[in-house]
């Protein structure tokens, strides 16, 4: 639950730099709001990548909701799930996968959620 906490509350710090406000407290609900924006940005993140790479993408996520049931239990894997389908299901702007691939995967390699 560290790493994860870790990687929930950074997301939920780097959302809060851009509108230049101070960090909130870490809490159960600030959580929850980092497993949303987390999921949001895998399912956008996961439509931006070529077709060649998606197989691989789709087990990591896989094994990523199996730790946040471990850890976190299935009401957090169920946001975060949830939360990966809206991502993945909006139609996204292709001006912004580069960005949204260069994101993503630096995330996942800063907080190891691809182990």
């Amino acid at each position: 639950m560290k790493i994860l906490g870790m990687a929930l509350s950074s997301l939920l710090v780097a959302s809060v730099a851009v509108a230049q406000t101070p960090a909130p407290p870490l809490t159960e609900q600030n959580l929850e709001r980092g497993l949303v924006n987390l999921g949001l940005m895998a399912g956008h993140a996961f439509q931006c990548m070529p077709e060649a790479e998606r197989p691989a993408a789709q087990a990591a996520l896989l094994a990523f909701n199996s730790i946040l049931i471990a850890q976190m239990g299935s009401n957090a894997a169920f946001r975060w799930a949830t939360s990966f389908g809206a991502g993945s299901s909006h139609e996204v702007d292709r001006a912004f996968c580069e960005r949204s691939l260069a994101d993503w995967r630096r995330h996942v390699q800063q907080h190891r959620l691809d182990r």
